[in-house]
């Protein structure tokens, strides 16, 4: 007796489970994230959150966050001219910087409003993994096994 055994490569197992990259369970797990990862995000008028959302594409494991203010706000430091060693200076059409020149974080920490996300904070990656992660760990395998 002989039988014959004939399996798909990696690669197409994986697609049809739909964990290749940009597959379902990505797309799945990376939207599930971003809508988590609001909570920390700092918000005052939301527009760092609506950034985040148009600039992050769900099929990529990766959370966008773009602008000028997003390294502030995710170190939580406020940023001044290694030069001079201020933010910025006051001028008769309000508060400018240096042309050309890279802030770097000083030790005067932010102060977040939490009236609207109460979590707010620095490294809010972080932040929603440290209080968040098993339940986010549990969706996403309920999510496998619902697939099948």
């Amino acid at each position: 007796m002989s039988a014959k055994v004939t399996i798909n490569p990696v690669s197409q197992i994986l697609r049809d489970h739909g964990l290749n990259p940009g597959g379902h369970v990505q797309r799945f797990h990376t939207s599930n994230v971003l809508r988590r990862i609001k909570r920390y995000m700092p918000y005052r008028g939301g527009m760092l959150i609506k950034k985040t959302v148009a600039a992050t594409d769900i099929a990529k494991p990766l959370i966008v966050t773009p602008g000028p203010e997003a390294r502030m706000l995710y170190h939580g430091k406020v940023m001044v001219d290694p030069k001079t060693g201020k933010a910025g200076f006051l001028t008769d059409d309000g508060w400018k910087s240096r042309r050309g020149v890279a802030k770097v974080p000083s030790n005067c920490d932010l102060v977040y409003t939490t009236s609207k996300n109460a979590q707010a904070g620095p490294y809010w990656d972080r932040r929603l993994k440290a209080a968040e992660m098993p339940v986010i760990t549990r969706e996403l395998q309920n999510y496998i096994d619902r697939r099948g």
